[in-house]
């Protein structure tokens, strides 16, 4: 104490303050411990404000993911909103041309090629030689058939002896001509083939549709599951083309739009197996109908004739009436070739309809006339387009009116 005493001394001397007591001492180094706890206090301080000051950046970045997600909330209702009320549906009640206008617009080539110049001929003058040699050309480039072409030829000269007549007689004596021929067999069409008979709904009726690659097989049979699903039909139609897989996935697309069920097996499966597998699961489900898509064949190949053939008699070990119909598919732009088709399709099958098709891009139509004459097979259906409505029932006196320009009911 002593010690300090004098230190404090000197330095209250120093300063001019007189003799320093132990009291004074004591105070000074109050003094000093109280400066010293002071300084310690704002360094603990210290630290913990530099900590404060780190985090606050933490915090306030928080708000803002919440924004983001936020931000995008309100777009969704903008998209609803113009979807819910689209107008996309509208195109399904836009109103087409009738069939009738559609047929006279698919036949237009055949028309205007070939039966347009008649006028030429039949001017009001006396048919001579080069008139009828004329004529016979005519008709056989409309590839009606050298049988029909003889007949009316004939038919022809016998009328002209009564006296002279115009191209618009003749068109009138063509069309009574040409239905004579073939109203007897158009006759023989079965109605259930294309009109729905709810009485007789869950009868299982088979229709087999055969013909060469590219005759436009597959499209129809798509064509004519839609329009016996719009019935009310139930129809399962068997992908039998497992050499083709490109048209088994075509099949598949018009059978989801037809509400159809299809039965389609591996590539390369044995067709008259998926046919029959078709047809088992056509009879478990009491279809209406079961449309089989054959493979296409060459009409010249014997050994791939008969395999079709066999994929026919299967079906019997289901039911010995079927298939209830067999329809080959003819692409009018074959002209006779078509006739070469349907005969040796006839002669293995015994066809009992044809379905014509691309009518609207051939001036050859006519081959349908010889074709039913020769084999006293009826037509069913005509195609003149892609869409489903431009492939219809076959109706004789649309057909000959289209294609020879003549006002059938005028006639009647």
């Amino acid at each position: 104490m002593d010690a300090l005493v004098g230190i404090v001394q000197s330095i209250y001397s120093a300063a001019g303050l007189g003799s320093a007591t132990a009291g004074d001492v004591w105070g000074l180094l109050a003094i000093v411990f109280l400066l010293f706890f002071s300084a310690l206090n704002l360094v603990a301080k210290a630290p913990a404000e530099r900590q404060e000051k780190i985090e606050e950046p933490k915090v306030k970045p928080a708000p803002v993911p919440e924004t983001k997600v936020e931000t995008p909330a309100p777009a969704p209702t903008p998209v609803k909103e113009e979807v819910s009320p689209s107008p996309v549906v509208e195109p399904v009640k836009e109103e087409g041309p009738s069939w009738t206008e559609r047929l006279k617009k698919g036949l237009g080539q055949s028309r205007e090629k070939v039966w347009g110049r008649l006028g030429s001929i039949f001017n009001g003058k006396a048919l001579d030689e080069d008139s009828l040699e004329e004529l016979e050309e005519l008709l056989y480039g409309a590839d009606i058939g050298p049988k029909a072409t003889a007949e009316l030829i004939d038919a022809v000269e016998e009328k002209a002896k009564s006296g002279d007549f115009s191209a618009d007689d003749f068109k009138k004596f063509l069309f009574t001509f040409l239905h004579e021929k073939m109203d007897p067999i158009q006759s023989s069409v079965n109605p259930d083939l294309y009109r729905f008979d709810s009485a007789k709904k869950g009868h299982t009726k088979v229709i087999m549709v055969v013909g060469v690659n590219g005759a436009g097989k597959t499209t129809t049979i798509g064509k004519l599951a839609t329009k016996l699903t719009r019935q009310g039909a139930k129809v399962v139609v068997g992908a039998c083309d497992t050499f083709r897989a490109a048209a088994v996935d075509q099949l598949q697309v018009w059978c989801d739009r037809a509400g159809a069920t299809m039965i389609r097996a591996k590539e390369g499966s044995n067709p008259s197996g998926v046919g029959y597998e078709a047809f088992q699961a056509a009879l478990n489900e009491k279809a209406d109908y079961c449309i089989l898509d054959t493979a296409g064949r060459l009409h010249t190949k014997g050994n791939l004739m008969d395999e079709l053939k066999k994929s026919k008699e299967v079906l019997k070990k289901l039911d010995e009436t079927a298939p209830h119909q067999i329809l080959l598919v003819i692409d009018a732009i074959t002209g006779q070739n078509a006739m070469r088709q349907a005969e040796e399709f006839h002669k293995t099958l015994e066809l009992s309809g044809l379905i014509f098709t691309k009518c609207d891009g051939s001036s050859k139509a006519g081959s349908a006339v010889a074709i039913v004459q020769q084999l006293n097979v009826p037509i069913s259906y005509i195609g003149v387009g892609e869409g489903v409505e431009d492939l219809d029932v076959f109706n004789l006196d649309q057909y000959l009116g289209a294609l020879l320009d003549v006002n059938t009911q005028a006639l009647n």
